[in-house]
């Protein structure tokens, strides 16, 4: 969709409501694409700069190891690029909806990435279709603005939980803000809707979840992981006070944290 009709829907809270349950529906067409440059160069830089935050992460501990991202997005550049730096044995791609771009094709040829694609293998579907990878395999799971839009997050992490080596590692980088959604009431205003009204306006197209910090901690040790957290921004007070007002009854410290990043593995 393009941005000038997002911005008008956005001015009326009902329009903007109407507007995502058309999309949830498949009536009002969506790009999914969020706020991202989806030119051939936009989106090579944004693989890019995801790709820097992983290696940022692992750089030294990558030669020969198994790789899996989740959420790959529009295009398969950010590891193929790793591949290529960092020599990496095998990376499998996931996403549980297919949307290369037209683009990714183009990004891979023009961008020299495809001497790395006969290490690479893409996965789209239902999460259930990550067993396809041989349990215990994988030496680092990944993923960067993902895990917010996944809907049944404890399946998902039963299965990476499968997939993960014993001495593996995962990385998550986690934004827990709106991503827009309902923004011009309040950061945390999309807190607001039921759970019913918020999966009719969303729930069949990897909207938020609204899943809180303390959620993800739970899901962590529920499922035998270690954690390390890392909170790299807050709502600032500005934001808390209105949230205050519009969350009524609910504690707003749960709701402080907007940007985290978790480093896991197994006990």
């Amino acid at each position: 969709m393009k941005t000038w009709i997002k911005q008008l829907l956005r001015r009326n809270k009902y329009l903007e409501m109407l507007a995502y349950i058309l999309q949830n529906n498949q009536i009002l067409n969506s790009s999914g694409s969020g706020e991202f440059d989806t030119t051939i160069d936009g989106m090579y830089k944004h693989s890019v700069n995801v790709g820097n935050l992983y290696s940022e992460k692992y750089s030294n501990d990558l030669d020969g190891k198994t790789v899996l991202e989740i959420g790959t997005g529009y295009t398969r550049s950010t590891m193929l690029n790793i591949i290529k730096e960092f020599n990496i044995n095998k990376a499998y791609c996931y996403d549980r909806f297919n949307c290369l771009h037209e683009n990714d094709e183009i990004i891979i040829k023009t961008k020299g990435l495809e001497g790395s694609l006969d290490r690479l293998e893409y996965i789209s579907g239902i999460n259930e279709e990550l067993l396809k990878i041989d349990k215990n395999s994988i030496d680092y799971i990944i993923s960067n603005a993902v895990l917010e839009h996944v809907d049944d997050l404890e399946l998902l992490f039963s299965i990476l939980s499968k997939l993960l080596k014993e001495d593996g590692t995962m990385y998550h980088k986690v934004d827990l803000r709106c991503h827009n959604r309902f923004k011009n009431y309040g950061e945390l205003y999309f807190h607001t809707f039921s759970n019913k009204f918020w999966n009719v306006m969303g729930g069949k197209i990897g909207q938020p979840n609204r899943k809180l910090l303390k959620d993800y901690v739970k899901l962590f040790e529920k499922y035998n992981l270690s954690y390390q957290i890392n909170i790299l921004e807050y709502f600032d007070d500005f934001e808390l006070k209105k949230a205050e007002f519009y969350l009524k009854n609910k504690n707003t410290d749960d709701y402080k944290v907007s940007i985290v990043e978790f480093k896991l593995c197994k006990k």
